[in-house]
């Protein structure tokens, strides 16, 4: 049977590990300073006073938007409709890449581990440009439903809640009010802020782009062919290779000669060339000045 006070320690947590748990159940994300510097901030779940107020929020700004003239969705759609933009072909063609893009998937999630590189880049390749052309094909009606009064509505209540749940690492509150960060001098900040606050409602993480399966695959290639090209670059420049390599024969240095001092000429007659090795052409000989005659 477990002590009384192991029962209660386990009931009780030490206080520092609540806190952690707290800290580490926020979202985090970085963005890049004016000076180069990198800052982490914290997207906290929000209280039911702020769950309310962007409720309403909600409901004021679509209000508004009636009143204002903007169309709702349904109205957006029909319009669309008669001038041709959404179509049975177009309808029809979304739905075709729509089940190609799963197809693909299935084929991308159950190749063997047998298949080779280019098999698996070919296929994730198929998967992307099917994504891409989705893409596409929504973007068609994306761009004139963002102006409807339930898209305005929404974007309203997400920019409240951005002002509400975004914290510092010490748990504070990065915008006092919804007015501050309505009047935010930093623009990156407020669109990076209120971006991730929308990815976060939607289930969706930070970096979704880049974990998608055909991004997942081609990336992993992309490291293998690195690090394999690595590997031959290494090989190319081994050691033992150099060994190999024929080096120019490098000459001994001469270390130059002192110049022979001329003899000293000695005094009197100089000696006739009777008894010289003469091994080249003779010289003309200068005519041997004459001696003077000494006084008999």
């Amino acid at each position: 049977m477990a002590d009384a006070t192991e029962v209660v320690t386990e009931a009780a947590p030490d206080a520092k590990e609540a806190v952690q748990d707290v800290l580490d159940s926020r979202r985090e994300f970085v963005i890049e300073q004016e000076e180069g510097e990198l800052k982490s901030y914290f997207i906290a779940a929000p209280g039911g006073e702020d769950i309310r107020k962007a409720d309403w929020q909600y409901s004021k700004v679509y209000n508004q938007a009636i009143i204002d003239g903007f169309l709702t969705a349904a109205q957006m759609t029909e319009l669309l409709t008669e001038k041709g933009i959404i179509s049975d072909d177009y309808t029809q063609r979304v739905e075709d890449v729509r089940i190609g893009l799963g197809a693909e998937l299935f084929k991308l999630e159950t190749l063997m581990e047998s298949s080779t590189e280019e098999e698996r880049e070919a296929v994730a390749m198929g998967v992307a440009r099917y994504r891409d052309e989705l893409f596409q094909l929504n973007q068609r009606v994306n761009g004139p439903m963002a102006n409807t009064c339930e898209n305005l509505a929404e974007d309203a209540r997400t920019e409240f809640l951005t002002s509400r749940i975004i914290e510092l690492k010490d748990q504070t509150k990065l915008w006092k009010d919804f007015e501050a960060f309505r009047t935010e001098d930093n623009a990156a900040l407020a669109i990076k802020s209120r971006f991730e606050v929308m990815l976060w409602m939607q289930g969706l993480e930070s970096n979704f782009l880049e974990n998608t399966p055909e991004q997942a695959v081609l990336r992993k290639i992309a490291q293998s062919r690195l690090q394999e090209a690595v590997k031959i670059a290494a090989d190319e420049t081994a050691p033992d290779q150099v060994e190999d390599l024929e080096l120019p024969e490098e000459k001994p240095v001469e270390e130059p000669k002192a110049e022979a001092k001329p003899k000293p000429k000695k005094k009197g007659r100089p000696k006739g060339s009777k008894n010289k090795k003469k091994t080249v052409a003779p010289k003309a000989e200068e005519p041997t000045p004459e001696e003077p005659k000494k006084d008999e």
